[in-house]
């Protein structure tokens, strides 16, 4: 067995002994989940597609998603989490000096800090260049003002990554990036969002009140934020596609569990040929998901150009494969699929949440058409 097959083995017992048996803790009463992370940061998991040096293990990003898809079928909350807290760390990887890849990765890494990556506004949701956070440099520091909405993780991270804009004439190519803690005066997480699905998942806004940074703590260069965001939601396209790859198939683990056990007219409803084909579906889609999801994460590694437009169409393929699975899955349980005690309610109304994260399935579209349209001439 290669280091690979051990990690993912390792990976499945974690899940079936530290998370699915706090299921209902987890997602339905939005408990543990802080407790759940350092775990998993402690057993090495988030440190998968880090750099050695910085206390990483040094693997693909195609493995770190295998692992995220794993994750996310025992636990969308905690995979959710996770992968919130891998775009902020990402930042300061692809962004950061080596001063401040030193002073935050390892701990981030070992799941001892956590993090939030903040760009989302109320006028600024699709379009990052119309946000109107504003970074005023003073000598030797930064003063924030703004506020963010949707930031997940947000309540429970240590380490913020906001992007404000330095120059504002100068649109997208003015934001930059910086590194707030929660410690900051000025800064402060306002109440959290009642959502739909995920009740742990923490979501709040983010407020900026003459928020003094000392200028160490500008991610990279001025004016080289919008850069760090896009490299950094390609990523998190890729990991938003696990999860919803590893919701769609625990749907359909469920589903045909359901099927064999649930008789009709004498007999399992499984054996019906209306129920073989929304399993057949189900497990086509989701098939496709992974390989799209591993296509994409295989990119990254390359560095290739084409990363774009493949996180983008893993990310809205998986999206939209889900939300169809749990559906499925629903309509397979009837009336019992209604029902809050079964996972597949839970599951039917979590799916939505990924045609919206990092990005609406819309916008997904428009990039995967906008990457067509320039390669045919």
């Amino acid at each position: 067995m290669n280091i690979e097959e051990e990690i993912l083995a390792a990976t499945e017992d974690f899940a079936k002994k530290h998370i699915a048996p706090f299921e209902k803790e987890i997602e339905r009463e939005g408990k543990l989940v802080e407790e759940k992370f350092r775990e998993l940061g402690k057993h090495g998991f988030i440190a998968i597609p880090f750099p050695e040096k910085y206390g990483g293990l040094g693997e693909s990003f195609e493995f770190y998603a295998k692992v995220a898809e794993k994750i996310a079928f025992e636990s969308g909350t905690l995979a959710a989490v996770l992968g919130a807290h891998s775009l902020s760390v990402f930042s300061i990887l692809l962004g950061g000096t080596e001063q401040q890849k030193e002073k935050y990765l390892p701990k981030m890494i070992r799941g001892e800090l956590m993090g939030s990556f903040a760009l989302t506004e109320q006028n600024a949701g699709s379009n990052p260049a119309d946000i109107e956070t504003r970074a005023v440099k003073d000598g030797d520091f930064y003063v924030l003002d703004g506020t963010k909405v949707f930031t997940t993780n947000a309540g429970l991270s240590d380490i913020y990554v906001v992007m404000a804009k330095t120059d504002p004439a100068r649109g997208a190519r003015g934001i930059s990036a910086f590194i707030v803690e929660k410690t900051d005066e000025g800064f402060s997480v306002g109440r959290q969002e009642d959502k739909m699905a995920f009740p742990g998942l923490p979501n709040a806004s983010l407020f900026l009140n003459n928020v003094r940074i000392p200028k160490e703590r500008l991610l990279g260069r001025e004016n080289s934020g919008f850069i760090i965001a896009m490299k950094t939601l390609d990523l998190g396209r890729i990991t938003a596609s696990a999860g919803a790859t590893g919701l769609a198939r625990r749907a359909l683990y469920e589903a045909v569990k359901y099927a064999k056990r649930r008789e009709q007219f004498g007999k399992p409803i499984a054996s019906f040929e209306m129920i073989q084909s929304y399993i057949a579906e189900m497990g086509a889609k989701i098939e496709a998901s992974k390989l799209l999801l591993l296509k994409a994460a295989r990119l990254s590694n390359e560095k290739s150009r084409d990363l774009p437009k493949f996180a983008a169409i893993a990310k809205y393929f998986s999206a939209k494969a889900a939300a169809d699975v749990a559906r499925k899955a629903v309509q397979i349980f009837g009336g019992y699929g209604f029902i809050e005690d079964y996972p597949v309610a839970r599951l039917y109304k979590g799916a939505k949440m990924y045609e919206i994260i990092e990005g609406t399935s819309e916008i997904q579209k428009l990039i995967i058409a906008n990457s067509i349209i320039k390669e045919i001439e």
